[in-house]
């Protein structure tokens, strides 16, 4: 991914959205477990709930599958991850936007849960992001983020690399290249905490999600 080697926030180049979309994602999916299902668990019918940086919409298909009753949006900044996320979302009637985390195109207070997986690390202004995420959410709704944490252990990142689908004798690069790259420029768990206390939430934490290089980002809105 040369484009994102040189800069982490730089939008996906066509083939590297191809690339992550069939290399890297299902083993995004597959290291999400039951995120962000135990978000939307205790939603209401027609709750209205935004995925921020959704790629090619697989969490979107999934959680659309587990609950139809529910109004999903998805947004990602990327042309080519909105027409995947929209072939594998069709059936379910999910909205999909283009657009950028640090300028939502939404209302004020027009969710009942926001949820991102694996996508702050690419935003220009992650604080900025998060603010955008938390203006759109409903009081006493809630969000959760998952993303790559800088100080996962070299054990958990080689089971979350050694799921991507290449072969194997190329894992050790992509090992490398996840660990000093994608993690180095990712949030570590005092970063995390101190972005989600600038937010207007009255509950936050914070962790590390066992087994897997990455933590996991709470909070409802105040």
């Amino acid at each position: 991914m040369i484009g994102l080697l040189q800069n982490m926030t730089s939008r996906y180049a066509p083939w590297e959205s191809r690339l992550y979309d069939a290399v890297i994602a299902p083993a995004v999916v597959r290291f999400m477990s039951s995120l962000p299902y135990d978000l939307v668990s205790e939603l209401p019918r027609d709750a209205r709930v935004l995925d921020v940086g959704c790629g090619g919409g697989q969490i979107l298909a999934s959680l659309a599958e587990q609950r139809p009753d529910l109004k999903l949006v998805g947004l990602d900044l990327s042309p080519e991850q909105i027409r995947r996320a929209t072939k594998r979302t069709s059936r379910f009637g999910v909205e999909l936007r283009r657009g950028s985390a640090l300028e939502l195109p939404f209302d004020d207070e027009s969710f009942d849960a926001v949820y991102s997986c694996a996508s702050i690390k690419h935003w220009p202004d992650p604080p900025r992001g998060l603010s955008e995420c938390a203006r759109v959410l409903r009081p006493e709704g809630r969000i959760a983020i998952v993303e790559t944490d800088r100080g996962c252990h070299l054990p958990d990142a080689a089971c979350f690399v050694g799921q991507w689908r290449l072969p194997a004798p190329l894992r050790p690069l992509a090992l490398a290249m996840f660990r000093t790259w994608v993690a180095g420029q990712s949030p570590d768990l005092a970063e995390a905490d101190a972005m989600l206390e600038a937010l207007p939430l009255s509950e936050r934490s914070v962790q590390r999600i066992t087994g897997t290089p990455a933590l996991l980002m709470l909070g409802v809105k105040g």
